[in-house]
């Protein structure tokens, strides 16, 4: 089974390459697809599935949903048609509350002193960590690190909560959209993880995002024991993000194993 990768990031949401270039990277990286799953936006795909096309690599279009639940957590709409209705919908509405958010955490940066909307870059949706660059830009804080602990974190002078959609919202989108609704990385969830993994369960996920950079052996012994009792389809992804998240290389979560041969199987084909 070849190397593959599930979850990336482009410049249309928190990355900062094209999703041509992730293409291109993960065609000389020897993947055998890469799936492009920019945060509320499929804004990239057109342009990755062209260059997948023109150099003969498999491109899974995707998309990641921020979802509304007591922490944060993530969905990835995996294989979806982009052009879908219900996609269409589901993402315009999520444009007009992230910019209700992001107008609402711009002002409270300037009442503490910190105009940064003149500093901000990004070629589409603009997130906390377009807000953290900014911030160390302008000299506000010393990294992305300070940015986020001294001004736009929970609590902190900046932070507004986001209004985003449930994990049954997003798996019926995702389903008439013709894909299939992964839980993204698990053990980031700051709570109790097999509480939500049941709850994502319940509102009917297909998968789980039980490979990932990070992840514990215990956690992914979890994920995987969830996984099989309730008949999720496993998945690997780094969370590429270029040069926001370096760490993360193209399908640095992969492992050669059975486990990842279902999910293997459904892009391959």
């Amino acid at each position: 089974m070849q190397a593959f990768d599930l979850h990336t990031h482009s410049i249309y949401s928190d990355g900062t390459q094209t999703p041509a270039a992730i293409v291109r990277a993960a065609k000389e990286a020897g993947l055998a697809f890469v799936a492009l799953t920019d945060h509320d936006t499929v804004m990239g795909v057109p342009e990755a599935m062209a260059e997948g096309a023109r150099i003969g690599m498999r491109v899974v279009p995707g998309v990641e949903y921020d979802i509304d639940y007591s922490v944060t957590m993530h969905i990835l709409g995996l294989g979806i048609d982009p052009d879908a209705p219900e996609v269409k919908r589901t993402l315009a509405e999520s444009a007009v509350r992230r910019a209700r958010r992001n107008k609402a955490m711009f002002a409270r940066l300037r009442e503490v002193g910190c105009p940064i909307e003149d500093a901000v870059e990004g070629d589409g949706l603009i997130t906390r960590l377009h807000m953290a660059n900014a911030l160390v830009k302008k000299g506000y804080a010393q990294s992305r690190a300070e940015a986020f602990d001294k001004f736009l974190l929970k609590g902190r002078p900046a932070f507004v909560r986001s209004e985003n959609i449930s994990i049954a919202q997003a798996v019926a989108v995702t389903h008439a959209a013709g894909g299939i609704a992964v839980l993204a990385h698990p053990c980031q969830i700051r709570a109790d993880k097999h509480a939500a993994v049941l709850a994502a369960v319940r509102d009917g996920i297909d998968g789980i995002e039980a490979f990932y950079p990070g992840t514990t052996e215990g956690e992914r012994t979890l994920f995987l024991s969830l996984a099989q009792q309730h008949g999720l389809i496993v998945t690997c992804g780094s969370d590429f993000h270029g040069a926001n998240r370096p760490a993360a290389t193209l399908g640095c979560a992969f492992v050669p194993t059975p486990l990842l041969l279902p999910v293997f199987k459904r892009f391959m084909t």
